[in-house]
């Protein structure tokens, strides 16, 4: 290889080869990179322990084997490749980072990202790709252990650094926050809060701050601990604090200086809630946890108790699909029946469903088991929420009769799967628009009221409903409810916060009417109470677009209805139009409803002339939702007729249709009862919450199923 002796050695430290000591091996990474590129793997590997035996200072060299031995998932050999690569260069970058990523895989996670953040700060202007590919690595492990907001701060590192594009970063971001239990408030870091004017710990502050945006992290953490001496309740102190502990992956931290805010008198009063929310949300004590116990009934027939719980009008047996979809307890063997157990009597004779808002609601799921060698036979019911132990014991030792009771502790649930409940549907459903129509109704009618009885240790263990009137917890009372209102299930219902609001004593707040400079300032968590009627469509469309991409799924389809009421025949910009039918054809909870927005939005785009291929698969993938045949067809005959000729297009199609099983991956028709490559059950697409948007014939095209396909390895160089 002919080798610029001016260029940057591809070691990693920023130097030119001339002035670095890998200059004398350098000319063979030509060979390297050949092999690797060849699927050459253990050849290269190879040649790289030849060449570090004769040039132990070939810097590039450590480099690659590092990246080789992350992407073989080789993590002893690369804690050693790094351990190595550090004492030979201690401030290089890659060094630095591969460090990183061993600690990762050894679960030292407040080490490795310190390691990945002095990574950065070495790498001044340049930063590697291989510094973002761990951070995304690093940011992962924190959504794993629970640490929301520092994986936040490190995907986001990913997902928005300058010249890179880092499609994975976008795509975990769009997974967590589409998490239907993931609350709003975890969507944002909160503003640093500055420091007062004149005050005579100023100039250190600053220093502490100016540390904390060069990723001097730890250091800037010793600055703030050292300025709580004489500031210990400033909250520009504590904020300081509070951001290090993110950046650090320090839960405990994070808890102790969000609950140190919440504290602070000379904060307002949103503020403070906010924090002691964040504290709530953080803190393993769980706050916002309700407590739940397991509750076991031993007894001798086992037969005569699923007999009994069969004829109980409080009990409804699972069918034989539902049970095999049961998974017990680890160690547990499978149950001989499961029950949904009721609030009330089960209706057997009901016509039709009726409405979803009257459904009895199950309180708790029964399984039985029949007697193992160290146990009788016993029936148990997981996960009951504490305020309803009494009732569901009550239904089931009377239904079968004389037992031994048991009460166990169990995990306490998060209050954002708590107040979800199951209907008990009195009939079969005739079509897919009923089934959603009832639960729709059902949801609609009893989360925000059930969010209202759940006991929480914030209250003292008692529920919003009980303490309503209880003035020495108004604080207490409006975090939860701000919490609540950071809940995407709750927000998207209507009527549920109204009964949060009504039941609990706290006022709703009023509504934001942002002009088009500040609403960029809005946070994530108050979109669902933000006005877009004042502001330009422009503006609209990407609080639309940002609503959709954190998850505020009821926003987004707020904001896409503003889209779609303001357009104009004579307006210049159609494409915002058609992108506003789009969202709001994603966004809309009933696929009915879906369809004949999509049905509007082409023949919108048929006037403007505008391509509508993504309208017409997502038309596609409803009518397969809906299990509906004709419309299945009649889509499919459109977008022949439409798009019969775009490649693009026609490929989604294809795999689509071998998802559910129609076609071979060949595209040969499969014969009716023919097993399918992949699942023979249409799984309809994800939410958009958990999207980054609606398809376009723009889009990579799909890869053929059975194809992963694999990214080349990365070299130095290749950035």
């Amino acid at each position: 290889m002919s080798v610029d002796p001016y260029a940057i050695c591809p070691c990693g430290n920023g130097s030119k080869i001339k002035f670095c000591k890998c200059k004398d091996s350098v000319s063979e990474m030509d060979q390297i990179l050949t092999m690797i590129e060849g699927g050459q793997i253990v050849p290269a590997l190879d040649k790289i322990n030849s060449i570090l035996e004769q040039h132990p200072d070939a810097a590039w060299a450590f480099a690659i084997r590092g990246r080789m031995f992350l992407d073989l998932r080789e993590y002893a050999s690369l804690e050693e490749n790094a351990d190595r690569f550090i004492r030979l260069q201690p401030s290089n970058p890659l060094a630095l980072t591969q460090r990183a990523a061993a600690l990762v895989f050894k679960e030292d996670l407040q080490g490795a990202t310190d390691a990945l953040l002095e990574a950065m700060n070495e790498s001044g202007v340049e930063v590697d790709s291989l510094v973002m590919d761990v951070a995304l690595i690093v940011a992962v492990a924190f959504a794993r252990k629970g640490v929301i907001l520092s994986a936040r701060v490190f995907a986001l590192l990913a997902a928005n650094a300058y010249g890179f594009e880092n499609d994975h970063a976008r795509g975990f971001l769009s997974q967590l926050d589409g998490s239907s239990g993931m609350n709003h408030l975890l969507k944002v870091l909160p503003q640093l809060i500055p420091r007062p004017e004149d005050v005579a710990w100023g100039e250190r502050y600053d220093e502490a701050i100016s540390l904390l945006q060069s990723n001097k992290v730890p250091l800037a953490q010793d600055k703030f601990d050292s300025l709580r001496k004489s500031a210990a309740l400033e909250p520009a102190v504590l904020s300081g604090l509070f951001h290090c502990a993110v950046w650090r992956g320090d839960r405990e931290r994070q808890a102790e200086f969000a609950l140190k805010l919440s504290e602070v008198d000379s904060l307002d009063q949103d503020t403070r809630v906010q924090y002691r929310a964040y504290h709530g949300l953080i803190s393993p004590t769980d706050a916002f946890a309700v407590p739940c116990k397991t509750l076991r009934f031993e007894f001798e027939d086992v037969e005569q108790v699923e007999m009994s719980l069969i004829a109980c009008d409080k009990a409804e047996q699972f069918s034989a699909e539902r049970l095999s979809q049961i998974r017990p307890p680890e160690g547990e063997v499978p149950p001989r029946s499961g029950f949904h157990i009721s609030d009330r009597e089960i209706s057997k004779d009901a016509d039709g469903l009726g409405n979803g808002a009257d459904a009895a609601v199950a309180t708790a799921i029964l399984l039985v088991f029949g007697r193992q060698t160290d146990r009788s036979a016993q029936a148990v019911a997981y996960d009951v929420p504490a305020d309803r132990v009494e009732e569901v014991k009550a239904v089931v030792s009377g239904a079968i009769g004389e037992c031994k009771e048991l009460v166990e502790d169990s995990e306490p649930l998060p209050i954002g799967m708590a107040f979800e409940e199951r209907p008990i549907r009195p009939t079969l459903p005739t079509s897919m628009a009923e089934i959603t129509r009832f639960n729709r109704e059902f949801v609609a009618s009893h989360e925000g009221k059930r969010a209202c009885q759940l006991p929480l240790s914030i209250l003292g263990d008692r529920s919003l409903a009980e303490v309503a009137e209880d003035d020495s917890l108004l604080f207490e009372r409006t975090t939860v409810v701000r919490v609540l209102e950071g809940q995407e299930r709750l927000v998207g219902l209507e009527g549920a916060l109204n009964d949060v609001h009504e039941i609990s004593g706290i006022a709703k707040r009023p509504e934001l009417t942002p002009d088009d400079e500040t609403a960029g300032q809005v946070s994530v968590a108050d979109y669902f109470r933000l006005n877009p009627d004042n502001l330009s469509r422009d503006v609209i469309l990407a609080l639309a677009a940002s609503a959709r991409s954190s998850g505020a799924i009821f926003a987004c389809r707020r904001f896409a209805e503003r889209l779609v009421e303001t357009a104009t025949e004579d307006d210049e910009n159609k494409g915002v139009t058609l992108e506003g039918y789009a969202m709001l054809m994603t966004t809309t909870p009933e696929p009915t409803e879906s369809i004949q927005i999509a049905d509007k939005a082409i023949a919108f785009a048929k006037q403007a002339e505008l391509t509508f291929a993504h309208l017409l698969l997502a038309k596609l993938e409803l009518s397969l939702s809906l299990a509906d045949q004709e419309l299945f067809r009649q889509t499919i005959m459109d977008i022949e007729t439409n798009y019969g000729n775009d490649p693009a297009v026609m490929a989604h199609v294809q795999q689509l249709l071998v998802q559910i099983g129609l076609i071979r991956p060949d595209g040969s028709v499969r014969q009716p009862g023919a097993p399918a490559a992949g699942p023979t059950e249409f799984t309809p697409a994800p939410a958009p919450a958990a999207s980054p948007g609606v398809w376009t014939p723009e889009s990579a095209p799909p890869k053929p199923a059975g194809n992963e396909g694999g990214s080349k390895l990365w070299v130095p160089g290749m950035d």
